[in-house]
This record gives C-alpha cells, structure tokens and sequence, in this order.
C-alpha cells in the first residue's frame, strides 16, 4: 500500500495512493503522533481501488484508534473507496474512548473540519 504521512502540526495527514493493499504500515512513532494531535486527516482521493476485505480495515481501525482518541476526516471522492470505508468503520465495534469520524467527498470542508473543532477528541 503507498502512502505519505504529512505532520501538519495541528494534525496527521495519512494520504493513500494508488491500490490499498493491508500491508506495510506506518508504526507506533506515527500513530502515537496522530493521538498527540488528536486529528487525522485520512486522505483517499489517491486511491484506485481497494483489496483487503472491510473486516481487514476495520481490525485496522480499531487497532489505531485503541492508541487513544483522535478526530478523523476521511476524504473519499470515490463512491466505491467512500462506502468501503464506511462499512469498515461500521465493523469496527466499540472502542474504549470513541472519538467523531467525519466522511467527506472533498478536501477542503474536511480539513476545515477538523481545525474547527478544537483539539479534542471527544468534543
């Protein structure tokens, strides 16, 4: 799975491209980074289609977010990536501190998104 991860400071960028795979990912470093910030912006408008089945993505999830709570803005133009993406948040079951996950077609309103709402998870 390519991907780049951008520290923007006020949050974590996780940006996929190309085919998402289910391997090679970032680590503890940048996952403890994401709860610091509290905000992920999780980027697939890079993303051509999506191999793994959502049960895979959503052992994913929840494994990142157990770390601790952080905000999530998915961007997801696709219609495809955007309801896979979704189902796999869906199957993502109960988390000891759930934090908002927000869907977005585009950039921009998710961004704006994140920074407005504070840097807490649970507000």
């Amino acid at each position: 799975m390519a991907y780049q991860l951008h520290d923007h400071q006020r949050f974590i960028e996780f940006r996929l491209l190309g085919v998402v795979l289910g391997v090679d990912l970032p680590g503890e470093e940048w996952y403890r980074r994401i709860v610091d910030r509290g905000r992920l912006l999780l980027d697939a408008s890079g993303v051509e289609r999506v191999e793994p089945d959502v049960l895979w993505l959503a052992g994913f999830a929840r494994s990142v977010q157990l770390h601790g709570p952080f905000r999530t803005a998915v961007v997801a133009p696709s219609p495809l990536v955007f309801g896979t993406f979704r189902q796999a948040l869906a199957y993502r079951g109960d988390l000891p501190h759930p934090a908002p996950v927000e869907f977005f077609q585009a950039r921009e309103p998710a961004v704006e998104w994140l920074l407005r709402t504070g840097g807490s998870a649970a507000g």
